[in-house]
């Protein structure tokens, strides 16, 4: 006998309601629980260091501070944060335009709460120095689960320079990076993501070497642990591995390749998915895209920079004895421990 079907069963395994539901990749709920995380994190830490008390001023100690590092220091101090005042009246009339919270301003949100991981380059040994001739008031190391670094309150995280600089570098050489990845994708239509963002890194490179080269020999940075091979002037106070500027413009070119290369809806990759949460409003998706940002340049920033230049200060060489003002009461002369590896200390 043969059965007979009805037209609307035809060509259907069952009826619609047995079918089996396709599920919604949503990369957003994965980066702004990641983001939410390291939020949480930043806000537990800042508050511990502040109620502990560990937040008060590094003193310079007894080495005098040359007049060009001084010069240098009030430069910085004073330009970092009318660069941070442009970015963010930037992002906040980008914002006002597009009648909503717009990329850029997530990426500065998001990189000012990433400052608290900048002390984390120190987790085993203290990798980098701040002039403590900056305005600060110590550092929050000690206040990080699981820290490694005993003492590290004496090291300074300057506020007009560094915190300052999370505000606005990201951003600028972001966009940068975006400006030369555009570029490259217009004279080269089939170059394809990984070469088109060599070509953003590339262009923050060339200026973030330089920066990086001027902060050494000006005293308002140091890098006490380098691995001697990889590192210009190695041995000397002035010392710069070349990892370190590499690393750190991919860094800072991850929020233009994160504002560059969008999905076909023109959403940022890692809000993707935000559309199909119906019960998500306005002000919600708002929150949904700061903290997806927020995560995404957390990962980057630890797992690209922290974690690399963390693993090489422990193959570090010998160098000269830095000045107090840039081993201030951590290490050297004077202190409980010494400096990191094989640091000769000058004879009292």
């Amino acid at each position: 006998m043969t059965d007979l079907k009805s037209p609307d069963e035809v060509g259907h395994a069952g009826p619609p309601a047995e079918r089996p539901a396709i599920k919604t990749i949503r990369p957003v709920l994965f980066w702004s629980s990641v983001g939410a995380v390291c939020t949480a994190v930043a806000a537990y830490v800042y508050l511990s260091w502040i109620v502990s008390g560990n937040a008060v001023p590094v003193d310079p100690g007894p080495d005098p501070i040359p007049g060009g590092t001084r010069l240098a220091i009030t430069v910085f101090q004073i330009a970092c944060p009318i660069m941070a005042l442009i970015a963010i009246v930037y992002v906040v009339r980008k914002s006002l335009r597009e009648r909503q919270l717009c990329v850029e301003a997530a990426v500065v949100i998001g990189s000012a709460i990433a400052w608290w991981h900048d002390p984390l380059i120190n987790w085993f040994q203290p990798v980098l120095f701040y002039n403590a001739g900056l305005v600060n008031f110590g550092n929050w190391m000690e206040n990080v689960p699981g820290s490694l670094s005993p003492g590290s309150r004496f090291m300074a995280e300057p506020v007009l320079m560094i915190a300052m600089i999370y505000i606005w570098m990201p951003l600028a050489m972001g966009t940068l990076a975006r400006w030369a990845m555009g570029r490259a994708r217009h004279r080269w239509p089939a170059l394809g993501p990984v070469r088109t963002f060599c070509c953003g890194w590339l262009a923050v490179y060339v200026i973030e070497f330089p920066l990086e080269i001027f902060a050494v020999h000006h005293g308002l940075v140091a890098y006490p642990a380098a691995v001697p091979g990889a590192t210009l002037w190695a041995g000397q106070t002035v010392q710069l591995p070349f990892y370190g500027p590499v690393l750190w413009s991919l860094v800072l070119s991850s929020s233009g390749a994160l504002m560059f290369f969008r999905n076909r809806k023109g959403q940022i990759r890692v809000e993707a998915g935000v559309e199909t949460l119906h019960w998500a409003g306005t002000k919600v998706k708002a929150l949904l895209r700061v903290l997806a940002v927020t995560g995404f340049l957390h990962v980057v920033a630890i797992g690209v920079y922290d974690l690399p230049v963390n693993l090489a200060g422990l193959y570090a060489g010998p160098t000269d004895t830095y000045p107090s003002y840039l081993r201030t009461q951590y290490c050297g002369p004077d202190t409980p421990r010494a400096c990191p590896d094989g640091t000769r200390f000058d004879d009292p």
